[in-house]
């Protein structure tokens, strides 16, 4: 055998020794929990773990990220499998698949101890605040404070396009009640009222309220020097969502009209005048 051939056997069994460990490595320990991750051992339902590290082992749908389609579906014991998503925020941020795994496996360890019929928990991987999307619903919603970072849990397969599956009030106008301002979710919570002002079925409902919307005020949102309404008696005062945070956080009930986008974010808020 001469030089150039032994020289061409060598190197293709080299290589081939070479694919065969980049194979197993992607299979034995590259998943997406990671080795000894908590995944693995709390009580969460989820598949078959796999691919790569970081929100970009997912399936990304619209800029939100599906870390199911590699990692598994996920679920508290004796409740829906759901799709586990990494949102990704108006500025660009997203978390990572792994991150979004350990929070979620954390959050539903901890359910025993939630807070209330929204079951909200705390501090979950140091940072994190997770509850429940509504009181009666299985979606949960987890978010950091003063962070874009955010991720869901959505009905399998709905992916980026949950309008019909696991959003409450996509493109509609609601009349309701604001109770209050969870500022570790950046969502308010409310109550559907009737046009007589009545609660239409007690739930407490939460959305996020879309950067830039519009507030109006009819007199105590921003108390002018008269009450400024619209000819169906909504406020017409332009104000601040900040405004509107303030109330709901000082426990100042809000009755408005809200106008909610596909995405189920508040775009606009119109105060209801009682005289």
């Amino acid at each position: 055998m001469n030089f150039t051939a032994k020289k061409a056997i060598k190197t293709a069994i080299v290589g081939g020794a070479l694919a065969a460990t980049a194979l197993l490595s992607a299979c034995g320990g590259n998943n997406v929990a990671g080795n000894g991750s908590p995944v693995k051992n709390a009580a969460v339902e989820q598949g078959q773990t796999g691919g790569g590290q970081g929100a970009a082992a997912g399936e990304s749908s619209g800029g939100d990220v599906n870390c199911s389609k590699h990692g598994g579906q996920v679920g508290a014991p004796g409740r829906p499998k759901m799709d586990l998503i990494a949102v990704a925020a108006t500025d660009g941020t997203t978390p990572g698949c792994t991150e979004a795994y350990n929070v979620i496996t954390e959050y539903y360890g901890k359910l025993p101890q939630a807070e209330g019929p929204g079951e909200r928990v705390l501090d979950v991987q140091g940072k994190w605040t997770c509850a429940r999307l509504t009181e009666s619903g299985t979606e949960v919603t987890c978010g950091v404070p003063n962070s874009s970072l955010q991720l869901e849990t959505r009905p399998a397969g709905s992916g980026k396009a949950p309008v019909e599956q696991n959003r409450k009030f996509p493109n509609s106008t609601q009349r309701v009640q604001f109770t209050g301002y969870d500022a570790n979710l950046r969502m308010v919570r409310f109550q559907l009222i009737t046009g007589q002002d009545d609660p239409v079925d007690g739930k407490t409902y939460r959305l996020p309220l879309r950067k830039g919307g519009e507030v109006f005020s009819a007199a105590t949102l921003c108390p002018g020097e008269s009450v400024t309404i619209d000819d169906e008696g909504y406020g017409s005062l332009p104000c601040g969502q900040d405004q509107l945070i303030q109330q709901l956080r000082e426990g100042n009930p809000v009755l408005a009209l809200i106008t909610v986008n596909g995405a189920d974010q508040i775009t606009t808020v119109k105060e209801i005048y009682h005289p």
